[in-house]
Formats: C-alpha cells, structure tokens, sequence
C-alpha cells in the first residue's frame, strides 16, 4: 500500500515473494515482520543481513516450515514468534487510534446480519486492510 507509505510492494499472488524482496533491498534487511509464514520462511531467512531478526506474527500461508537451521547459527540470525502486542500495547494502539495518530486501512465495514459474507472475504485474501463488523 503506496499511501500507507511502502516504498515498495512485493506481490505474494505472483510467486516470486523472494526474488522480489530481494530486488527490493540487495543488500539485505536487518528485520523482517511477518505475519504470513509459510514456505518463504526458510529461503526468506537467506534475505537477511548477519545478526538480522525475523519475526513471525501469523500463519496465513501455513504453519509448517522447511528450514536449514545451518542459516540460523552460521549468520547468528534469530526466528522469533510474536503475538503482536500484549494487553498493555493493544491498549496504547487502540489510544492512538482513537486519537487519530494512526489510521488503521479499512477494507470493508459491513453489518452483522453481513457477517457470511464478510469471513468469505476474509478466506478470499483479496483484500487490503481490516474488515470490520458493526453490531
């Protein structure tokens, strides 16, 4: 999302998610938040500067991983899991939001009685941003 200000965007839906990335910052990234996972995990760890971090925040492409852990010990790279935020975090975000000092991207708000259509969207993927259900 361009006018959420990313300099650059890599499309999953075409496949090429690595070579992308790494088109995008050829000398590595010292951080990597993701919160698809999946098979790019193990060869996205390779995108990464030594000492870098990937964080992975969510599964929406797959719980299950291939991964050389040679990749983690020989670059002293670090694989960890987020929830994303604790209670504590969740509180500060919502504040920000409130105060309009982050603008969350909104796909869709839908009503209740749209709740179906709504989780078929969300399985669909095509979306960018939150669907949000107003009771």
């Amino acid at each position: 999302m361009r006018n959420a200000g990313a300099a650059v965007i890599v499309d999953r839906q075409r496949g090429r998610v690595i070579a992308q990335a790494a088109g995008a910052a050829p000398a590595g990234y010292d951080a990597v938040i993701d919160v698809v996972a999946g098979p790019v995990v193990g060869p996205g760890l390779g995108l990464l500067r030594p000492g870098g971090r990937w964080i992975v925040a969510g599964a929406l492409d797959g719980w299950a991983i291939d991964l050389d852990v040679r990749r983690l010990y020989l670059a002293n790279l670090a694989l960890l899991g987020s929830t994303m935020h604790t209670p504590r975090i969740f509180n500060l975000l919502v504040d920000f939001a409130r105060r309009g000092v982050v603008r969350p991207a909104i796909a869709a708000t839908v009503g209740l009685s749209e709740l179906v259509e709504a989780q078929r969207q969300l399985a669909q993927r095509q979306h960018v941003g939150k669907l949000v259900v107003v009771p």
